[in-house]
């Protein structure tokens, strides 16, 4: 079964953000769907759309990894599940 989340980053921009998150997610054996990025007053801001069969890798396991590669980058790093995250933002 695929699930897709949401993952947010945000934090001090600096050179490789983007690319670090990326790479830990492909780490897990995920995919990265979609991918919306901002730099503005030298904050990065970040919301990447990700699926994995669960059969290879869990929402926890993601989200652990994704806790190491924000705690050495600096940035704030956020997985939902997407159906709480469309619940959340919805008008």
């Amino acid at each position: 079964m695929r699930t897709s989340v949401i993952v947010t980053a945000l934090g001090p921009d600096r050179h490789g953000l983007l690319a670090a998150v990326a790479t830990t997610v492909a780490g897990q054996n995920a995919n990265v769907d979609d991918v919306s990025q901002t730099v503005s007053n030298g904050m990065f801001t970040m919301i990447m759309f990700v699926s994995f069969d669960e059969t290879e890798t869990t929402m926890a396991g993601l989200q652990a990894a994704l806790e190491i590669t924000g705690e050495e980058t600096g940035l704030q790093i956020h997985v939902q599940h997407e159906d709480i995250f469309k619940f959340m933002h919805r008008i």
